[in-house]
């Protein structure tokens, strides 16, 4: 059992059952179309679910069975079907290219040597003028100790995640570090410091 299996390995969804609330800025309404969505690190579901009750078709990866079993879990509770998967997010050959219309990454924090990787497959398996959107803890979270990792390396500022984006073919749209206050399950408690982005990809 890996680090995220012990933590997920309760009854309680530790982020809650509801919706990040920078996902549920971006997506408001039910698509005119068929659109789908990958989801990375998507831990127990809840933004999945959200999206999936919104008529997308939902992928996510993860690296905890224990937290993919919550994904159906939850997903059966809201009468709705998600393609959820066991896998690294950082590795080269997670998922198919140019197949997602969005990709999503919320509090997916990932070793340095890994970070690269991780945009990579925020940006890679989208379809050309696909959209990703992304929120994650800053260094300054530190100080705040009301979630996210302790490892300073694992948190980002603007211009490190500007420079893993210069080495892939996007248009950014917006990257924001804000002063937040999330109540997400009993993870994510209080005033936090995050990176919210959205970038295309052209």
């Amino acid at each position: 059992m890996n680090h995220w299996d012990e933590k997920f390995d309760s009854e309680t969804y530790i982020y809650g059952k509801e919706a990040n609330a920078y996902v549920k800025e971006n997506f408001v309404t039910k698509p005119h179309t068929a659109q789908n969505v990958l989801l990375l690190a998507e831990g127990e579901g809840r933004n999945a679910v959200y999206l999936a009750q919104l008529g997308y078709e939902v992928t996510t990866y993860d690296m905890s069975e224990v937290g993919i079993d919550k994904q159906h879990k939850l997903a059966q509770e809201h009468n709705v079907t998600i393609n959820a998967n066991y896998g690294d997010i950082t590795a080269s050959n997670l998922c198919s290219d140019n197949t997602f219309n969005y990709s999503i990454n919320i509090f997916g924090h990932v070793p340095q040597e890994g970070k690269q990787g991780m945009f990579n497959n925020l940006v890679k398996p989208l379809v050309t003028n696909g959209h990703s959107y992304f929120e994650f803890y800053t260094t300054d979270q530190l100080a705040n100790g009301t979630g996210g990792p302790k490892d300073k390396h694992m948190l980002y500022e603007e211009d490190e995640i500007k420079g893993y984006l210069e080495q892939l073919p996007v248009k950014i749209h917006s990257l924001t570090k804000r002063d937040i206050t999330r109540y997400e399950g009993t993870a994510h408690k209080g005033k936090a410091s995050v990176i919210q982005g959205h970038i295309e990809k052209i």
